[in-house]
């Protein structure tokens, strides 16, 4: 109980004294980490919630998949228009290139990272995990199926592999250089 705490909000003191008592908890005030994050009982702005929300949803298929360019333009745009506030009803006009927005924080920008570059280096975590022979169910399954004694780079996608497959093989040279 040492740990615990409650927090409460929109109680007169004397329900709230009654509920620490009754738990034996003690009252918990904002700021406070949980799981080594911060929480705040302040409403979030439109900048965190792009960081923490927006860009996690396009993150976990955009890690194992080469996200087509109309999505990767559809999130980006999605992420400017909530970031100006802009909406189907109400237009507004973006006080800085998304490109700006996209640099990180020491060079002006706020450090947002762009879907299609996201997906780019996620996936390409995935060739240098071959290139590196990681120990993988999946990477075991590459090297025997389509890279067998070549190695990552030097290999080319035959023409009859997946489609994936063929993907991963056209980020190479982006990795490279």
């Amino acid at each position: 109980m040492d740990k615990s705490s409650l927090f409460l909000a929109g109680l007169t003191e004397q329900v709230k004294e009654q509920l620490l008592a009754i738990t034996g908890f003690t009252q918990g005030n904002f700021p406070i980490r949980y799981l080594g994050l911060p929480l705040t009982s302040k409403r979030w702005g439109r900048l965190q919630v792009i960081l923490a929300v927006l860009f996690s949803i396009h993150s976990f298929c955009g890690s194992v998949f080469i996200l087509p360019q109309s999505v990767v333009k559809e999130v980006d745009k999605k992420c400017r228009e909530y970031l100006w506030g802009s909406n189907e009803v109400k237009r507004k006009v973006s006080l800085v290139s998304w490109k700006k927005v996209c640099f990180p924080k020491r060079q002006g920008g706020l450090n947002i990272k762009g879907c299609g570059k996201w997906n780019v280096a996620s996936v390409g975590k995935l060739l240098w995990q071959l290139a590196m022979r990681k120990e993988s169910l999946w990477m075991k399954w590459v090297h025997g199926i389509y890279i067998k004694a070549d190695t990552v780079w030097s290999h080319r996608a035959p023409v009859d592999s997946s489609w994936y497959w063929r993907k991963i093989n056209s980020l190479k040279d982006k990795m490279q250089h």
